[in-house]
């Protein structure tokens, strides 16, 4: 304890640097007891020392945060790499559902060769007897492809179309599309495979049968292009990937063909080439995603020209 030379109080000490002399905490700063040691010519050093002294702290904490962000960049950047390509890969699925719907069905096509059993309870089987018992191959029947052509044809059209309509409906919405329309693709296929059989027997008189089972994803990726060009009727697409038109022609084209295939075999004399199609659940599908674009119409704004396959 000692007296301050400036105001006489009794305490702390702190002795100046310059004129040697004892002050409080309050007049302790050479500039709060007018301090004779900085008038002998010291001030400028105290005022170039004080200066230096403040810009070396600003250069530290400045090369701190530069130091501190370029750590947190190496940080995140390591972190997106350990994740890895399988994570990147779950990661790009799980924000795309179009993506999701491809990779699995691609898996499914391939445990068709792999897993005993497997087709045979997941195709479609339109006599009522085996749809009865095993009802779940409405459904699972998108899972299935009579080969790697009609995968590939399926899944590149769904690519395209299907990213298009989950940008406006959403990834959820489009799952129940997607599945809804499939459902109501079989029933429909169901329900010709029958009427075919109640007119012309077990086969036609080509020797095909009427209760042919079906495989695909048909239904629903053509509603998809349904949905589509409701939404973006001047809309570019190349039909059957080779045709360039408008995706209306295109559709009116695709449903001509489809309701000229269906009459062909209504009246007992399929097509040679595409009677094998499954037009019922082909033209089911296509009314359907019509009709849900329609109502769709008001979520997207109004496109001069969309080219689908430049996009």
């Amino acid at each position: 304890m000692a007296e301050c030379s400036e105001c006489g109080k009794q305490t702390m000490s702190f002795t100046c640097h310059y004129c040697g002399k004892k002050f409080c905490s309050e007049h302790r700063l050479p500039e709060n007891h007018d301090c004779q040691g900085l008038k002998t010519g010291k001030k400028e050093e105290y005022m170039e020392t004080n200066e230096e002294a403040s810009k070396d702290k600003e250069t530290e904490n400045s090369e701190k945060w530069f130091k501190d962000k370029d750590v947190k960049k190496e940080v995140h950047r390591d972190q997106r790499h350990s994740r890895g390509l399988f994570s990147d890969i779950l990661t790009s699925l799980k924000n795309n559902f179009t993506l999701s719907i491809i990779a699995v069905t691609s898996i499914s096509f391939l445990l068709q060769f792999i897993v005993p059993g497997y087709f045979s309870n997941l195709v479609l089987n339109p006599e009522i007897p085996a749809l009865v018992a095993k009802p779940w191959t409405l459904l699972t029947v998108v899972l299935l492809h009579g080969g790697l052509f009609h995968l590939m044809a399926n899944m590149i059209t769904f690519y395209f179309f299907g990213n298009l309509l989950e940008k406006v409906v959403g990834s959820k919405d489009l799952l129940k599309f997607y599945l809804g329309t499939g459902l109501i693709a079989s029933l429909a296929y169901v329900l010709f495979s029958n009427i075919y059989y109640v007119l012309h027997g077990a086969a036609f008189s080509s020797g095909m049968a009427t209760l042919t089972p079906a495989v695909g994803a048909s239904g629903a990726v053509v509603a998809a292009v349904g949905a589509v060009a409701m939404l973006y009727p001047d809309a570019e697409v190349l039909l059957y990937f080779v045709i360039p038109m408008k995706i209306q022609s295109a559709v009116k084209a695709f449903g001509a063909l489809e309701v000229i295939n269906l009459s062909a075999k209504l009246m007992g004399t399929p097509l040679p080439y595409i009677s094998g199609l499954a037009s019922s659940a082909h033209l089911a599908g296509l009314l359907i995603g019509i009709i849900v674009g329609k109502q769709m119409r008001g979520k997207v704004k109004k496109t001069a020209k969309l080219d689908l396959f430049q996009a």
